[in-house]
């Protein structure tokens, strides 16, 4: 064998050598980063398990309206929380039948505004009316269920979301707001329903809450014809939507009966043309969804 052929397998070796040499330190660098970021997730305790969320919660805004106020609280929750807690001298067991509250944060109690007597609702008013409410939810969930069976319901969903949307953006331009269609209604699925719903209590809340604002003095009043529209696109998609309702869908329809109900407490007479649009929404969004209490 020549010297130069020895040379050259001593070299191809050499260069073996140090590329095992690169991969064992590439191996070692992960090995420190991963211990790294365990000794990290172990110093933060809770908050490495939560999804990482902008922002600082809001407490005084009652219970969390969406899944990023949600996990902001459980952040600031775990961030207050001791990772380890022992007592040498206390039995925790004596106090199984107490809550702990020393660590989490109070939430904002919600009052709700004194309705004036001009305004509060009959009662047997009230029942008569959610017992029609309760057997008209129950015929529209029927014909939607044989819609659906017999393969009338195709395109429904999408064809409600468009007509809702076209509602939404149209509401407040039109002195007499076209409202929902029947045949639409029923020819939607849960799901796109449950979307239209949400979108429209949201939108109702945030007019009414408008109104109130005092930075927003210049938000015109709505007009009857508006308010009628906007209250029956409410009525209508809550006769079509399943129950229970998704967590979401509770803080839009808990929103919209605190507006409401903010609402009716600036009324001043029984003949406000806006109570009985107020009485019926709210209604059906505290009385038959559970939304909301006076007590």
């Amino acid at each position: 064998m020549s010297l130069d052929k020895v040379d050259e397998e001593h070299y191809e070796d050499d260069e073996d050598f140090e590329e095992e040499e690169i991969d064992i330190e590439e191996e070692e660098e992960e090995e420190e980063d991963e211990k790294v970021a365990e000794d990290e997730d172990r110093r933060q305790g809770m908050r490495a398990r939560a999804l990482p969320a902008d922002g600082d919660p809001d407490f005084d805004s009652g219970p969390p309206v969406d899944g990023f106020e949600y996990l902001r609280r459980v952040r600031h929750e775990a961030k207050n929380v001791p990772d380890v807690m022992v007592s040498p001298t206390i039995d925790p067991r004596a106090f199984d039948h107490k809550q702990t509250r020393g660590y989490v944060p109070e939430l904002g109690g919600y009052v709700p505004p004194k309705c004036p007597d001009c305004a509060r609702p009959d009662k047997d008013w009230q029942r008569e009316f959610l017992a029609d409410f309760s057997d008209l939810r129950a015929w529209v969930l029927r014909t939607a269920a044989r819609r659906e069976t017999s393969g009338q319901s195709a395109g429904g969903g999408k064809g409600l979301a468009l007509a809702s949307q076209a509602a939404l953006e149209r509401m407040d331009d039109l002195n007499e707001p076209e409202g929902v269609s029947f045949d639409t209604l029923i020819r939607s699925d849960e799901v796109s329903a449950a979307a239209a719903f949400r979108a429209h209590a949201r939108a109702l809340a945030s007019r009414l809450s408008a109104e109130e604002d005092e930075l927003a003095k210049s938000a015109e009043p709505m007009t009857p014809a508006i308010l009628h529209a906007r209250a029956s696109w409410f009525y209508a998609l809550a006769a079509r939507v399943g129950l229970p309702l998704d967590a979401e869908t509770s803080a839009s329809v808990r929103a919209l009966a605190r507006a409401l109900a903010m609402r009716r407490s600036k009324v001043t007479s029984s003949r406000d043309p806006s109570l009985p649009h107020i009485q019926v929404c709210l209604a059906v969004a505290g009385k038959y969804f559970g939304q909301f209490s006076e007590e």
